[in-house]
């Protein structure tokens, strides 16, 4: 079974992973990220943050579990983390195909303004041997701007020895747009992100680097960005 969301950008309690959920009913990751990229954005200021996700995952298919980073997004916000909580059902419906489906709650804590961000999202994976993924993913009065923002996702991994290989690619949409909710301009309702990353394990030891890509102008902080990570694994 993998990870119900991909948290590339955010989300990723444990969206697209490079590795299947062991046997163990409970692990926990705590590590670091040399910025915090949610969505293709960045959130971190260029600056290293914490991050730590636990995840629970029964015999059934049934998981659950809790992600934590931190934020710096400068510019008077003073959001310094984001806690989602995630929980999800996965069923294999032939040694080739298989589905994954649950939902999710994003949460922002620093002041009053950052807890208006708060979200839910519900997502929706069909996986072609637990390594192409196609997703949707559906989140409402996303970052507190009114309006719902759909996910249309692509992704590929590989999986080989102690190494992982990433490939995707996303399109966000929001489904109603504004003069004050938009991409650019009132008639821009969309961005692309597209992400290619490597993983090593080492044990208990995760490493990787990933180089991450949006269409979108410098207002967003989005254009072209590489990351790394580390996280130490305990399994319970």
């Amino acid at each position: 079974m993998r990870c119900g969301f991909t948290k590339l950008s955010v989300m990723t309690a444990c969206l697209l992973s490079f590795s299947q959920v062991s046997q163990a009913d409970f692990e926990l990751d705590l590590g670091f990220a040399s910025e915090y990229v949610r969505s293709g954005l960045k959130q971190s200021s260029a600056k290293p943050v914490l991050q730590v996700g636990g995840l629970y995952a029964s015999q059934l298919g049934f998981y659950g579990g809790a992600w934590l980073s931190g934020v710096e997004r400068g510019d008077g916000d003073s959001t310094r983390f984001e806690i989602d909580g995630y929980g999800g059902f996965y069923y294999p419906i032939t040694p080739l195909f298989a589905l994954d489906v649950g939902a999710m709650r994003a949460t922002f804590w620093g002041d009053a303004d950052g807890s208006e961000q708060a979200y839910n999202e519900g997502f929706f994976n069909f996986l072609i041997d637990d390594s192409v993924t196609l997703g949707y993913r559906l989140a409402d009065d996303y970052m507190g701007s009114g309006s719902e923002l759909q996910t249309i996702e692509l992704a590929y991994t590989l999986n080989s020895g102690s190494f992982g290989f990433e490939f995707s690619g996303r399109q966000y949409r929001y489904l109603e747009i504004s003069e004050d909710v938009n991409w650019g301009s009132k008639s821009r309702d969309n961005y692309f992100h597209f992400r290619v990353g490597v993983a090593r394990t080492y044990d208990v030891h995760n490493l990787s680097v990933g180089l991450e890509r949006t269409n979108l102008s410098g207002e967003f902080d989005g254009g072209t960005q590489l990351l790394f990570t580390y996280s130490r694994n305990f399994k319970f």
